[in-house]
């Protein structure tokens, strides 16, 4: 189980914004402070290219000059989140922690923020602190799903089966309708033990999503755990055909458990790279 992500490099459109914003300033005088803007906004604009190009590196070059010219401080927040995400993609994972947590020190409100350290800190295995920022951003949106039930995860995580269920419960009192924490609770039965419950869960799931990668991981996960290989190798099988080339690396680990149980050693090792390649390229939100 994971905290899934998935999405473009999150840095891109958000520095078409800080462009557009730099640009439209009135009445810049000739002087050092506009040939610092002029250099600035030059190289937001490099770190734009090189980034859409896939050369993080240079990219995060070119931003971390561009903080060094000290930009506006409302601006700063947005700057060093693209910044950790760069830093992700280049499986940079200390150096991403440090310019989130910078961010967070400007402006500790910033969500977007905090829920990307969130989520790094969970694939860190910190998950104290996790759930620390997880309650900081449920305090400010008590009632958001996305972290409802991604706080529900981490508990999961931990084995605090009953907060989890607490957070599930919260997402349907508010949206009976919820799909999203159907999965939550399908998972939660599953961690419990109680596969007759999460089985019919999952087949309600299904009928309702039949081509949901998570539902499709989730039950082939219940499938496995009952000691039902060829269901959940059927259910492997579909997702990773749905996925097309591009399966999370939550769905490989689960690959590889199947793998190791069957006594496939080479195909399980095979499993674990290619989840630990895509872990290294984790990118957050933006």
């Amino acid at each position: 189980m994971t905290i899934r992500s998935r999405y473009s490099p999150p840095f891109l459109l958000l520095l078409i914004g800080l462009l557009a914003l730099i640009t439209t300033q009135p009445g810049r005088a000739q002087s050092p402070q506009h040939l610092d803007s002029v250099r600035y906004e030059a190289l937001l604009d490099s770190c734009f290219t090189a980034g859409n190009r896939g050369d993080y590196a240079r990219a995060e070059h070119y931003l971390t000059e561009a903080l060094r010219l000290t930009p506006p401080r409302a601006l700063q927040p947005m700057l060093l989140n693209n910044l950790g995400g760069l830093q992700l993609l280049q499986g940079k994972e200390t150096e991403a922690m440090n310019s989130f947590s910078r961010a967070l020190s400007i402006d500790s409100h910033e969500e977007t923020t905090r829920f990307n350290r969130a989520k790094l800190f969970v694939r860190q295995g910190n998950y104290k602190a996790a759930l620390t920022d997880f309650a900081l951003l449920l305090s400010d949106h008590p009632r958001n799903e996305l972290y409802l039930y991604q706080r529900a995860m981490v508990y999961l995580l931990t084995k605090e089966y009953d907060l989890a269920e607490g957070d599930l419960k919260t997402i349907i009192e508010n949206n009976s309708s919820s799909l999203k924490a159907r999965i939550g609770y399908a998972l939660l039965e599953t961690m419990r033990g109680n596969y007759d419950q999460a089985e019919r869960l999952y087949a309600y799931l299904i009928d309702k999503l039949p081509t949901n990668l998570e539902v499709l991981e989730g039950r082939a996960r219940m499938y496995l755990a009952k000691g039902m290989k060829g269901f959940a190798q059927r259910d492997l099988d579909k997702a990773f055909e749905l996925a097309k080339g591009k399966a999370p690396a939550s769905l490989y680990r689960l690959r590889a458990e199947l793998q190791e149980s069957l006594g496939n050693k080479k195909a399980a090792e095979d499993d674990l790279r290619q989840a630990k390649r895509l872990d290294q390229t984790m990118t957050p939100s933006r």
